[in-house]
Order: structure tokens, then C-alpha cells, then sequence
């Protein structure tokens, strides 16, 4: 009994070892991992995002739109610190090189949704906002 204990609990490790982990800087957009690294928001000039009628409106604004060729507007209702939180995108504008850009999220379910822009280059990270919350009460 011992001896398949033991055997029961090596073969899950084993069959466990194999299932890698996102790591804190991992974003999933459009089905399509991107690893990132740790950003700092300094290409961001602001973010907000509040309530418009029955979603919300995402606000943002760049100080420099070199290098950047769209944004990928992403919403969570789990907690954003997380770093398995699973982020959902909601828009990918194009960066036109205006100085601010604005999303309204039409569709959103009651609660606390936090919102971020994470600003691309194809498909490399430039740049992640910092994270804003929005509390949705039952419509």
C-alpha cells in the first residue's frame, strides 16, 4: 500500500511538471500569448476609466506615440494584482499618433471591473498603463 502510494504521488509530479505557469508579466490578447517585461506606465501621460450609462469609458493619453502601432484595451473581474488573473481584451484601436485616445465598453456585467492599455508594437509589449477600477451596481 505504501509502494503505490508513493508511485501515485511521483506519477503526479511528473505529470505536473510539464504545465508551465504564466509568469507576472504575461498578457493574453486574441488568443495569442505575449510575453512581456515589467514596464513602468512613463509612455502613458494618463489613464482613467468611469462609468458612461450602462458600461464604461476607458481615457488615455501618451506622451510619446513613437514606436507604438496600437493599444490593447484589457478588463478583468478578478483581482488585478494577480498574476494569473485572466485579462480579456475588449478593443485593440490603432495608434494614429494622436496625443489621447477614448474606448467605451458597452457591454459590462455588475461588479468591480478593472480596466489597463497596453500599448504594442506589433506583437512586443511597449508599455502597460496602470490599472483602473470601475464598480458596476445591477442595472
Amino acid at each position: 500500500m505504501k509502494a503505490l502510494s508513493i508511485a501515485l504521488i511521483t506519477s503526479s509530479i511528473i505529470s505536473l511538471s510539464w504545465i508551465s505557469k504564466p509568469s507576472a508579466t504575461t498578457s493574453i490578447s486574441a488568443g495569442k500569448k505575449i510575453e512581456t517585461k515589467i514596464t513602468s506606465g512613463e509612455r502613458f501621460s494618463f489613464f482613467r476609466a468611469h462609468r458612461q450609462g450602462k458600461g464604461v469609458t476607458a481615457t488615455w493619453g501618451v506622451t510619446n506615440s513613437n514606436g507604438i502601432t496600437d493599444f490593447v484595451v484589457e478588463q478583468t473581474y478578478e483581482d488585478p494584482t494577480d498574476p494569473y488573473a485572466n485579462w480579456t481584451e475588449v478593443a485593440n484601436p490603432s495608434c494614429v499618433g494622436d496625443r489621447s485616445y477614448k474606448h467605451t465598453d458597452a457591454v459590462c456585467f455588475p461588479g468591480f471591473i478593472n480596466y489597463r492599455v497596453v500599448a504594442m508594437n506589433g506583437l512586443t509589449v511597449v508599455d502597460v498603463s496602470n490599472v483602473e477600477t470601475v464598480h458596476i451596481v445591477q442595472h
